[in-house]
């Protein structure tokens, strides 16, 4: 083999080697192929994973390419075999070939001059390249088939590596339509839900406000009774009327649950910080929550420690947080001490409810916090509420940037509290 056709051979595997996609690859490397060895006609058959053979690329020398008709323009006698075998041919003149000379496809075709090489891996074929000269005899001679032979090796390599990458390529495809597929569905559902959502919304807080003007007239109408606005009534009576004002009063504490839990979902919950005299603050509600109707044996206590600075913070929703730690330590506290404390702690101050009522089970502690969640318990089960006040009393919190959990011990009792940021930040809209 001349010094220059190796040279060239190697040089045109270089190429290939960078080609990465299968299409372009074959045209290439089928016309190199063919100038290599003088051919005028030439193409490239893959083998199928099924076995059957695929004409990919045909040539002609002036570059034409019609792959459809392929089968019926080739020596199917000739490619088979080399398929099969694994193992190239070379034919100086078809029509007088002791072996292939009465192939119908050779007659048809009058077929003279033929070169055939397996594109081998690894000892696996890949396809066959197929190079000929119908008019011409000894056109190729065995001198011409080992630079195909090495070309054709070298061209395997480089397909097998762009069916790869193509295989790869089309996998990723799939995988991204898919996802995108997916995501898209997401979305949907997404907005599926979110108009879900905004629409409960909606519907809880008109059906709260709906609910809660009767509410109001009832109760307005029981107090005048009560007052003796409509006249005297007597002990039994003003029972039953003080009876019927407290359940109106807690279903209407129950309903503004609802209301806030409505405005929240849709984004129309106020927040209205000012910097605040935290301990003053805080000593006002005491002076409040002094007149819950606390259990006979249990000692309301404040404990503020000295150096509690200002905090920005909305009065409205601070109050309401911790009214509603206080409405849960009177529900579960029969006898001990609710305390009632603040202290400063790293840049931030924390203040808290700790009452030594029954206490809370560990696998409860993570939900509480949960909209619509109620401890599980005898005293739970005796005196049912909403289960929003932890709910609403989170997202207030989180308006201020602070945060709220509780610890507790079961049998020994809870400790609910909540964190402000001394030098907050009101949240974006």
């Amino acid at each position: 083999m001349e010094q220059d056709i190796l040279t060239r051979v190697l040089d045109i595997s270089r190429r290939m080697a960078q080609t990465r996609s299968l299409s372009p690859l074959l045209t290439f490397a089928l016309d190199e192929a063919m100038t290599l060895v003088g051919a005028e006609r030439g193409y490239i058959v893959l083998v199928q994973p099924d076995g059957t053979l695929e004409f990919r690329v045909v040539r002609d020398i002036i570059g034409t390419s019609n792959p459809e008709d392929a089968a019926d323009q080739i020596s199917s006698s000739i490619l088979t075999q080399v398929v099969s075998k694994g193992e190239p041919l070379v034919i100086s003149d078809a029509l007088s070939d002791s072996e292939f000379s009465a192939a119908a496809s050779v007659l048809e075709l009058k077929l003279r001059s033929v070169m055939c090489v397996p594109l081998l891996v690894g000892g696996t074929v890949l396809g066959a390249i197929y190079v000929e000269n119908r008019s011409v005899s000894g056109m190729f001679t065995d001198e011409d088939l080992p630079p195909l032979v090495i070309f054709a090796n070298q061209a395997a390599v480089a397909i097998e590596n762009a069916i790869l990458n193509d295989q790869l390529e089309a996998r990723v495809a799939a995988r991204t339509a898919e996802l995108k597929q997916a995501l898209e569905q997401i979305e949907s559902d997404w907005q599926e839900a979110e108009e879900s959502y905004r629409l409960r919304s909606l519907v809880l807080g008109g059906v709260a406000h709906d609910i809660r003007a009767p509410l109001v007239v009832a109760t307005t109408a029981l107090s005048m009774i009560e007052d003796g606005s409509f006249g005297s009534i007597n002990d039994e009576q003003n029972q039953w009327v003080n009876k019927s004002i407290d359940a109106l009063n807690h279903a209407m504490d129950l309903i503004q649950d609802v209301f806030d839990l409505a405005k929240i979902e849709m984004g129309q919950f106020g927040y209205d910080p000012e910097y605040t005299d935290l301990g003053y603050f805080l000593r006002s509600v005491y002076a409040t929550a002094e007149g819950l109707p606390w259990a006979e044996n249990v000692e309301f206590v404040l404990d503020l420690a000295d150096d509690l600075p200002d905090v920005l913070l909305d009065p409205i929703h601070i109050r309401r947080v911790i009214f509603n730690l206080l409405s849960n330590a009177l529900k579960f506290t029969t006898e001990g001490t609710v305390t009632l404390y603040a202290a400063p702690d790293n840049g931030r101050v924390v203040v808290g409810v700790r009452d030594t009522g029954e206490g809370i089970p560990p696998e409860q502690l993570d939900k509480l916090f949960e909209r619509f969640h109620q401890a599980d318990n005898n005293i739970a089960r005796r005196r049912k509420g909403t289960g929003l006040g932890l709910a609403i009393s989170r997202e207030m919190i989180d308006m201020h940037n602070g945060e709220i959990w509780v610890e507790s011990v079961l049998g020994e009792g809870a400790d609910f509290k909540f964190t402000l940021p001394v030098t907050a930040v009101e949240p974006e809209e």
